[in-house]
């Protein structure tokens, strides 16, 4: 049973044979299998795996796109609309923040939803799906994350870092804070991504729309996109409440001359990125290389179900994590003042 679920693996994925070309060693009756008993001791992405079966679920995928982009680009507009908010640093920041999650609700959870849904066969669908892969599962994780961890070392500098406050080394520290995110994140994630496919898939790997690609390269790509990330950013956000409980009786201004306030929104956005992200790449980083495997049918179903969750529960980070920024008092006031403006 388990080399006949290796066999079935690529199958199942999409419900079909990928893109209509056949896959090597997979055989008529491999069909026949349950699909419940499709998560065995694998080599594979089980997230991967699971985004695309959801795909199904039309109306949730609907609502969850556009929940993304309405929140998001709403935030971003407002940011850009008001004055006082570009010229925070904060603000500044957050847009990073919102763009990693754009690309969620405008690439990853369209192209899942066209993958999933579609039956024609189309070679393109290769190139769009590895594509989506690296997005959803490393790059856009890492960018938010680190994004986020920008955010609290922008706090610490505006309530200790007087030269912060103006001139040419503030444009130059917010440039790098802006930057720092996305340019880690493709120049480590990337090379690595290409490496493991051309390992594990062959030169020729954009031609075969299958998931394994197991072995060192894997744990090494999902760990450093989140993990690392996910731990400086909790040292660094407990950095920050101490810090404000510190200073908070000394100091009424911080360094840019604005009025120091509690870092309720940017504790609440780190403490929503690490508790919806952290779920989803234990399960992936526990169902890889047999760490985590099931034989049994209830078993496997189990294991389906907790990856479902766990995978929706990734994707909601995307639309809640904006709401955070609301909490923020200079936001509102910023938000109500464009209106009346208006």
């Amino acid at each position: 049973m388990h080399n006949n679920n290796r066999k079935c693996m690529d199958v199942l994925l999409f419900g079909k044979t990928p893109i209509g070309m056949g896959v090597a060693g997979h055989k008529e009756g491999d069909l026949e299998l349950r699909p419940a008993m499709a998560l065995d001791r694998d080599k594979r992405f089980v997230v991967t795996k699971a985004l695309v079966e959801q795909s199904r679920i039309l109306a949730l995928f609907v609502i969850f796109i556009l929940l993304i982009i309405v929140i998001n680009t709403a935030i971003v507009v407002f940011i850009v609309a008001s004055k006082a908010m570009r010229q925070s640093s904060r603000h500044i920041l957050i847009v990073s923040v919102c763009l990693g999650d754009l690309l969620m609700g405008l690439f990853v959870l369209p192209a899942l939803l066209d993958l999933g849904t579609r039956h024609g066969e189309n070679i393109g669908d290769c190139s769009v799906f590895y594509a989506m892969r690296l997005f959803a599962d490393f790059l856009i994780p890492s960018v938010t994350t680190l994004g986020m961890l920008a955010l609290n070392i922008d706090y610490i500098l505006r309530l200790c870092y007087s030269a912060y406050s103006e001139g040419a080394t503030r444009t130059t520290l917010i440039l790098v804070l802006f930057l720092t995110p996305w340019v880690v994140s493709c120049a480590l994630l990337i090379p690595l991504y290409i490496d493991g496919l051309n390992a594990t898939r062959g030169s020729y790997w954009w031609e075969t729309c299958t998931i394994t690609m197991g072995g060192h390269l894997t744990r090494t790509l999902l760990v450093v996109s989140f993990f690392p990330q996910a731990a400086l950013l909790l040292i660094f956000n407990i950095a920050v409440s101490v810090l404000y409980l510190v200073r908070r009786e000394s100091y009424s201004l911080d360094a840019t001359g604005e009025r120091i306030r509690a870092p309720v929104d940017i504790c609440l956005a780190s403490f929503t990125t690490i508790l919806f992200y952290t779920p989803v790449f234990l399960l992936t980083v526990l169902t890889t290389e047999g760490y985590l495997g099931c034989v049994e049918e209830d078993e496997c179903r189990a294991l389906r179900d907790m990856a479902t969750t766990v995978v929706w529960l990734f994707f909601t980070k995307s639309w809640f994590l904006p709401l955070a920024w609301f909490t923020c008092k200079d936001t509102r006031t910023c938000i109500r003042h464009i209106f009346s403006c208006c």
